[in-house]
């Protein structure tokens, strides 16, 4: 291969594997923490808010 055929072939990105095909404990791990934010969100919406 030529430098010029090299530096062409680095330059074009390279195609990242889909997250569908991760396995499905990572999956759920990647999408846990933001299952507990709104968890926590309507937790804290529910609460009642004491008189003065």
């Amino acid at each position: 291969m030529t430098s010029q055929t090299v530096s062409a072939h680095r330059s074009t990105p390279s195609r990242a594997a889909s997250v569908l095909a991760w396995p499905a404990w990572l999956r759920v791990l990647a999408v846990l923490p933001a299952v507990a934010l709104l968890w926590l969100a309507v937790a804290w919406a529910q609460v009642e808010v004491a008189p003065w």
